[in-house]
């Protein structure tokens, strides 16, 4: 069969993500696994990418096999929630370098293990509702005419979280940034790097929010119309790049940050010191 221009998007994505990974797992080795898991998630996203353009390709010879669409949407998913992940744990990494010279922060370790309560939360019910959504999916594969998918009220729920623990990170790095004289010189770059990072996360997010809650036919992958694929790319594809590009490259500026401890670890940091 011929490709689609979604299957060549997924061309590209693997192209891309494929050194994206290396790099990713470069920075989680270097920076540590546990120490800074911001850098372990930017390696969950690019194998979501990479896994979930696969499962696309593979629906070149199976065009009506829903279970290969919805695992791929299921990827697109679990990619999304892990950036909102990694912008959390990053800017945790900057306020935790800002408590050890004796400041206090606004965003407290519990108010960070919280929202990732809540976007792990998000992620759950985002899958369990698209997993609902695959009868109907393959109905609508076999349908010739204009047709519609109804999306669940778990994705519509899911999202609704993710899109409020991003928000929580928006306001975080924004108040962070206020404090930025406060900053580790070397991890002011982080910081302004999660801020350049996220208004593309914000339209991307916002490109979510149109396909999940709204009616516009330009963002329905199902009874939608032919323009879909470029709202797709611009507002989905093309930002996430743009914030594992950004992220990345800041990464590769960092040095290894000493004693460095992961959230769940973060209670036992006392100001001034481990």
């Amino acid at each position: 069969m011929a490709l689609t221009i979604f299957n060549r998007i997924s061309i590209a994505e693997i192209a891309i993500y494929t050194p994206a990974l290396s790099i990713a797992v470069f920075l989680a080795s270097h920076h540590g696994f546990r120490k800074n898991a911001g850098w372990l998630y930017l390696v969950i996203v690019s194998v979501a990418r990479i896994v979930g353009s696969s499962l696309n390709l593979a629906t070149v010879n199976d065009r009506s096999n829903a279970n290969l669409i919805v695992a791929s949407q299921v990827m697109y998913s679990i990619g999304v929630s892990a950036l909102v992940i990694c912008l959390s744990n990053l800017l945790g990494r900057v306020l935790l370098g800002i408590r050890r010279q004796g400041t206090c922060t606004f965003i407290s370790p519990q108010h960070q293990r919280l929202a990732q309560v809540v976007i792990l939360i998000g992620l759950v019910l985002s899958i369990v509702g698209q997993g609902r959504m695959s009868e109907e999916i393959g109905n609508a594969i076999d349908v010739t005419g204009p047709t519609i998918v109804t999306v669940p009220s778990e994705s519509q729920a899911g999202l609704g979280l993710i899109m409020a623990a991003l928000g929580f990170v928006a306001l975080g790095t924004l108040v962070t940034m206020l404090q930025a004289r406060t900053v580790e010189p070397g991890e002011k770059r982080l910081l302004f790097g999660i801020a350049l990072a996220l208004p593309f996360m914000i339209v991307r997010i916002v490109f979510s929010g149109l396909a999940t809650f709204g009616t516009d036919p330009r963002f329905r992958s199902y009874g939608g119309v032919e323009s879909f694929v470029w709202y797709f790319l611009g507002m989905g594809v093309i930002m996430e790049l743009m914030i594992v590009l950004i992220l990345e490259g800041v990464g590769l500026t960092l040095k290894r940050q000493t004693g460095a401890v992961s959230v769940g670890r973060w209670r036992g940091v006392k100001h001034g010191g481990n």
